[in-house]
Parts: C-alpha cells; structure tokens; sequence
C-alpha cells in the first residue's frame, strides 16, 4: 500500500511537532524533510560513474518547483547544491543527493 500526498504530508508535519524533521527551501518555497546524514554512493544513470553525496534528504514528490540536479537548494539551515533527484518506486516521495557548494 503506497501513501497519498495527504498521508504524507500529514506525517511529515506531525514528526515536525515532535522535532523529527527539517525544513527545506527551494526558491521561495519551503516544506519539511527528513535528513539522511550518512554519505551515499550512487551509481550514474547510462554512465559507469559513482558520486558520493553529502547528505541525502527525503521530500514529498512535486512539492519543491525547480528540484533538479545543479539547483541551490537549504536544507535544516545549510546551504546545499542537488546533486541528483532519485525517486522512490511509488514516486510518492524522492530522495535528494545533496553536496556542499
């Protein structure tokens, strides 16, 4: 059973009365996400190449405009730049290769 957009929605902003998210801005567009800490490696789409990102941050699907790789993004207060934007396999949330700039 996949979430709806309401469902989370609703889950992120409960965890964010009980302190367990961050926000994430995009523009001027500003929504929660849940930070991932630990470095990750990706593997390339058609190329062989492995990125190592920062820090990953999971967000709702279509709730930040402009979300592509290259975009400026703050997530939790820093400054951070997309590396890639990988979605989950129900496309209800994605995860966001982040780097320092």
């Amino acid at each position: 059973m996949s979430l709806g957009g309401f469902d989370i929605a609703a889950m992120l902003a409960d965890l964010a009365e009980a302190g367990g998210v961050v926000e994430v801005t995009l523009g001027d567009v500003t929504v929660f996400g849940l930070l991932d800490r630990e470095a990750v490696e990706i593997l390339g789409g058609e190329m062989p190449a492995v990125v190592a990102a920062d820090e990953i941050v999971h967000v709702q699907s279509g709730v930040l405009p402009g979300l592509q790789s290259g975009a400026a993004i703050t997530v939790g207060g820093t400054a951070y730049t997309v590396l890639k934007v990988l979605p989950y396999g129900d496309g209800a949330m994605v995860r966001v290769a982040l780097r320092t700039p």
